[in-house]
């Protein structure tokens, strides 16, 4: 009986021993689930979350946006929409303070790897170098089109409309009848920008829009050769004025009057001249 005893003991104190294991293993992995990098053991705020998941779709949705729309590039325009939710959500990621603690300290620059902060930045890179705050005019920040941008696009469609118009029955045309459509966008495009590129202050939306424009006028449909006609009259009229100093001079060289003479005179002369230098000297003598 004794014996009997000694085995319950034994079973119910391993018994204790595996319990108090198992709870000691879920407490530390609840601990470890709950610890959010600050020392503290408790989990973030929902609403923190919640900030934080619609961050991440509003860029998901626009480097999407983005990516789809890069060529021709549209995505300025295409893309302003979910440009300003990312924008407004990230602000929202930065001014929210839940219990005394900001959802900004929970997420951004608390590692090395800073994941949030560099998605954000990415983001706006790819905004800031197309230049697509120029397309815009941003009040209260909310965005609507310049109405440069929108007389832009209009000459735009008046020259692709017009090429298309002439290009398809007789291709012949289509640079005399569109001449006048291409020369206002041109000049129109130029007062864009201080430069004549127009890369760093231009949107790239419209940059490109001007480059597609000028390689089909130029490349497709060869209608520069027009400007170059009147350009060779000019430089072969300024080449030949120029030469006339050089030949009047060579002509000068070799053909003078004393070239038209017969060598007899010539000589006759040239003897006359020795002749004449001696006898004075021998006067003076």
């Amino acid at each position: 009986m004794l014996k009997f005893y000694v085995l319950f003991a034994i079973f119910t104190i391993d018994r204790v021993k595996a319990d108090t294991t198992n709870i000691n293993n879920d407490l530390q992995s609840k601990l470890i689930q709950q610890y959010n990098g600050e020392g503290y053991l408790f989990p973030y705020p929902y609403q923190c979350m919640d900030i934080l998941k619609e961050f991440a779709e509003h860029a998901s949705n626009f480097t999407l946006c983005a990516i789809l729309n890069a060529r021709p590039i549209t995505l300025c325009e295409k893309c302003v929409g979910n440009y300003v939710s990312f924008r407004d959500k990230y602000k929202e990621l930065l001014d929210t303070v839940v219990n005394g603690t900001s959802c900004k300290t929970i997420f951004l620059y608390r590692d090395r790897l800073n994941a949030v902060q560099e998605y954000h930045n990415n983001i706006l890179n790819v905004w800031d170098m197309g230049n697509c705050n120029e397309c815009f005019n941003w009040t209260m920040g909310i965005p609507s089109l310049k109405s440069t941008t929108i007389d832009f696009h209009r000459m735009s469609n008046d020259t692709m409309n017009c090429i298309i118009k002439y290009m398809v029955p007789n291709s012949s045309e289509v640079c005399n009848k569109c001449m006048q459509y291409y020369e206002q966008l041109d000049d129109f495009y130029k007062t864009l920008s201080s430069d004549s590129i127009g890369v760093d202050s231009v949107c790239m939306d419209i940059v490109d829009s001007m480059n597609a424009t000028r390689s089909i006028w130029s490349k497709s449909l060869s209608c520069c050769n027009l400007r170059r006609t009147p350009e060779m009259i000019f430089l072969s009229c300024a080449g030949i004025i120029s030469f006339l100093p050089i030949l009047y001079y060579i002509s000068l060289r070799y053909c003078g009057p004393i070239r038209d003479l017969p060598n007899v005179l010539k000589q006759s002369r040239f003897k006359q001249t020795i002749l004449r230098g001696l006898s004075i000297d021998s006067r003076s003598d």
